[in-house]
């Protein structure tokens, strides 16, 4: 997993190293997490209330299975929480993914399946953090995990960005400021109780804690270190392929070869050295959608696959030091060899291809230092004050005596308003 570390006083940098993201296998594609309450993939929701969540993936080996899932708790910094399942779970401790549906008048053959949560047979009694597990039938592994947050709105969560001009770090250019505040919570009886997790647009791996608030009072917890920085980044880069048949603005050319669609993008480039390009994108998430009969929210199970051609054109790898890969929430910003570009010596083009379902995709390139591993967002495409970013922060709070973190407050905001 990639992550952007940023270590100042007072600020811990987020690592999840007592957790492991189980990847699928690669017959597993697409896998999604669907808040129906913002209209993206934002894993927070609101315990006790109507609010859910949609997990869904599609097996590329057609044909139903039985799959199953389970719920762990877990605390802020996703370690393993000491509770026992009866204490965070209403309902079954596991269960089978109910809804499926094979794919139908598509070329390439899969099943899809969806997991809401919570749902009848299952349910949580406690506001914090949870992994889902997906396993096949009855094995003891699971083939895939995702991360979501359930919060308890006991403390409000303001957030304000401002721009940041960093002397040090000019990259490090977007300031969060957060207030907590609560009308029955003491904030200050366990001074280390509190933990505050910020995150950029729904990116897991682009957060951090921080550990200590700049002010407290009882019920007040202000957070306004001059550190609290994050790159503003750029805008994402983008490709449409709702429609096979047609080529959108982004694509070069889409065409249908041995019942297989492919869609080759036209070559990117790099930005750094250019002014601020300001166009809307969706934060680096992805849509599944189908228009070629009109109705392109039946895309779960009759949108088609496709090859999709990335290119990157003028990379400078300066001698190999710098490996260059695409992400987006469509790969879980995962780093790895399907990500990974390779130069084309014919073209001089850095090159890669996917294999995705149709729909609206945001996606950056993103560079890997070979000699020290560290992930570089920015080389390729630079970071500008002005770029429009939303922000997560999760306020988690362990009251004296509590034996787990609880998610009291979550709060958004973007870069813009």
């Amino acid at each position: 997993m990639k992550f952007y570390s940023l270590i100042f006083c007072l600020i811990a940098s987020i690592v999840f190293g007592q957790f492991q993201d189980v990847k699928p296998p690669k017959n597993i594609k697409s896998l999604q997490i669907f808040n129906p309450q913002t209209n993206d993939n934002t894993p927070v929701i609101r315990i006790g209330g109507s609010e859910s969540l949609f997990f869904i993936f599609d097996d590329m080996n057609a044909g139903y299975k039985r799959y199953q899932y389970s719920i762990e708790h877990r605390n802020a910094d996703w370690s393993e929480s000491n509770i026992f399942q009866s204490e965070f779970l209403v309902g079954v401790n596991s269960d089978y993914v109910r809804t499926h549906k094979n794919s139908f008048n598509t070329y390439q053959k899969y099943t899809n399946y969806q997991i809401q949560f919570p749902n009848e047979q299952m349910n949580i009694k406690l506001a914090g953090n949870y992994l889902l597990k997906v396993y096949l039938d009855n094995d003891s592994k699971p083939i895939f995990t995702q991360c979501f947050s359930v919060y308890q709105p006991i403390t409000d969560v303001g957030v304000m960005i401002s721009r940041y001009n960093n002397p040090t770090e000019k990259e490090l250019n977007q300031r969060l400021q957060i207030q907590v505040t609560s009308g029955t919570q003491n904030l200050i009886e366990a001074p280390d109780g509190a933990k505050l997790f910020l995150m950029k647009n729904n990116n897991w791996n682009e957060g951090y804690f921080v550990n200590r608030p700049t002010f407290s009072r009882n019920n007040q917890l202000t957070y306004n270190d001059i550190n609290m920085l994050f790159a503003g980044g750029a805008e994402y880069n983008w490709f449409d392929n709702k429609n096979l048949e047609v080529a959108s603005l982004t694509t070069e050319s889409t065409f249908r070869k041995d019942s297989v669609y492919h869609t080759v993008l036209r070559a990117d480039f790099p930005k750094y050295n250019l002014p601020y390009d300001d166009f809307p994108d969706i934060n680096g998430n992805f849509f599944i959608r189908n228009n070629r009969y009109g109705n392109e929210y039946a895309a779960n199970s009759e949108a088609d696959y496709a090859w999709v051609y990335f290119a990157l054109e003028n990379f400078e790898d300066q001698q190999g030091l710098y490996e260059p890969y695409v992400v987006g929430a469509f790969n879980k910003w995962q780093i790895d060899e399907d990500s990974k570009l390779l130069k084309d010596e014919k073209t001089g083009l850095w090159v890669t291809e996917l294999f995705l379902k149709q729909g609206y995709y945001n996606y950056q390139y993103v560079v890997k230092n070979t000699k020290t591993g560290k992930i570089d967002p920015n080389y390729v495409s630079g970071s500008f004050w002005q770029a429009e970013n939303q922000y997560q922060v999760l306020f988690y709070y362990r009251p004296w005596g509590q034996r787990y973190d609880v998610l009291m407050g979550y709060g958004t905001g973007n870069s813009r308003r």
